[in-house]
């Protein structure tokens, strides 16, 4: 399956305390469209794996995200 790069921007909280940070993630572009938007879907697949690895008392908060088509 053919891959895409998408910058993800997103803070993890712990109490009252944050701490913001990125990734460059390479979503599965999917054989075959049914949204319009299918990056959404991916993104919020991606946003529960990276939850998992977080402490029980980290929540993970996507603030922004997009394609790019020049990173290698």
């Amino acid at each position: 399956m053919r891959k895409y790069k998408t910058y993800i921007s997103f803070v993890i909280q712990n109490g009252d305390k944050h701490i913001h940070d990125f990734a460059i993630a390479d979503l599965a572009l999917p054989k075959y469209y049914f949204y319009l938007d299918n990056t959404s879907q991916q993104v919020v697949k991606w946003a529960e794996e990276k939850q998992k690895e977080l402490r029980s008392n980290e929540k993970l908060i996507i603030i922004n995200y997009f394609n790019v088509s020049n990173i290698k």
